[in-house]
């Protein structure tokens, strides 16, 4: 292989295999490094064909596109070596989505990495997320994720339907016997919002998907997974645009009961953190807006930079 491995690099393979794909601030904020010393660090990792790099402008703000990395063939070696990564998990779900997925990949994976610097400010705040493109979740025989689900819609006779997550996350506070479960949607304004056949990927199937998944009590059966009691969630959509999101806005508010579901806007997250006050909640956007921890648990994480 040529280039001797640190605990670090061991590290960063986790969180990519993980992650699937990260740009380079990502792996920065994530592992607590610096920008530079990341990115020296990173290329020799590729120039012994541990990870792969390919060039990206999504972000949140002005400058030169990052490079967005995830694991090769040796570095997904190296974890199932070591024992991190199971055998029988194939390199496909370890390694980097395919290109169309990318921009949404690097949207949820924001999310989560503003999640984990929020959870560092405050040490009784405990987050945990669970995504369907990470190798470590289980799979069912189907090969769907642990948290795909089913729900029954509309009359018994009709077949449930089938969603995933883009993540499930909950989120304890060790002084307060309150845990909060969160469902996240990513949304790049690629899907429509209400198409007239009401396909299963625009946005008014999928929040009443979510509204009847909520109405079933199914949810409850993450209280298994983390140990906890919920009576309820919160949806969230995390928009792409400011355009899309007060259309958004405008289909939550026609879909009562919506006080379930909470919005806010790439840039907001980048510019006040994931904990601040940036959600709009049942798409009243002439409403203060609120923090998806409550008022008690609010609080600004440091902003993570580019």
């Amino acid at each position: 292989m040529g280039l001797r491995l640190k605990q670090g690099d061991r590290e960063l393979f986790t969180a990519l295999a993980e992650y699937r794909m990260l740009a380079v601030s990502q792996v920065a904020a994530l592992l607590e490094r610096n920008n530079r010393a990341t990115r020296r660090r990173l290329q020799a990792l590729e120039a012994a064909g541990l990870v792969r790099s390919t060039p990206s402008g999504f972000g949140h703000g002005a400058g030169r596109p990052e490079s967005i990395v995830s694991l090769a063939g040796r570095g997904i070696e190296v974890l199932r070596q070591e024992g991190t990564l199971d055998s029988s998990v194939p390199d496909d779900q370890v390694g980097a989505l395919k290109p169309h997925a990318m921009e949404h990949q690097l949207l949820v994976n924001w999310f989560r990495a503003h999640l984990v610097k929020a959870s560092r400010v405050d040490s009784r705040v405990t987050m945990r997320f669970m995504a369907p493109t990470s190798p470590f979740l289980h799979r069912d025989a189907d090969d769907r994720p642990l948290i795909f689900d089913r729900i029954s819609i509309g009359k018994a006779s009709e077949r449930p339907v089938g969603f995933i997550p883009d993540g499930v996350s909950s989120i304890a506070h060790a002084e307060r016997d309150r845990t909060l479960l969160l469902f996240l949607e990513a949304d790049m304004g690629t899907e429509s919002v209400a198409s007239p056949n009401r396909s299963a990927r625009d946005v008014r199937q999928k929040i009443v998907n979510y509204q009847a998944y909520f109405r079933s009590g199914s949810y409850k059966r993450y209280e298994k997974t983390w140990g906890c009691t919920f009576n309820g969630f919160r949806l969230l959509f995390l928009v792409n645009g400011q355009t899309r999101f007060e259309a958004l806005c405008r289909l939550v508010r026609q879909m009562p009961p919506s006080d379930l579901i909470w919005l806010t806007e790439r840039v907001r997250m980048f510019e006040h953190g994931v904990a601040a006050k940036i959600w709009t909640r049942g798409g009243h956007a002439d409403s203060a807006p609120q923090s998806i921890l409550g008022s008690e648990l609010s609080f600004r994480a440091p902003i993570l930079q580019r």
